[in-house]
């Protein structure tokens, strides 16, 4: 299942963000496909594909403790609209 996380932190975490960014190790089960940094600052997006409710908590975990990070289910439009049409 893909999801796109938007993490965010507080400024006085900024070193710590840093650091887990220097030892980030993604497990098993997480396939990153694209990610990006606002450039103003204090936020952090990430679109990846989890196999399971064990990697995406492995993966998000580790982070909870200096961000908040919230995970968004997504579907590329055309699928949705493909498999929403089956209930029309």
């Amino acid at each position: 299942m893909l999801f796109l996380d938007i993490s965010t932190w507080d400024p006085v975490n900024r070193d710590a963000i840093l650091e887990h960014f220097k030892t980030l190790k993604v497990p098993d089960g997480i396939e990153i496909i694209n990610q990006w940094v606002d450039l103003s600052g204090g936020r952090y997006f990430i679109l990846y594909e989890a196999e399971n409710s064990e990697a995406f908590g492995a993966f998000n975990l580790p982070w909870t403790d200096i961000c908040v990070v919230d995970s968004v289910p997504v579907m590329e439009a055309g699928e949705f609209m493909q498999t929403m049409s089956k209930y029309r």
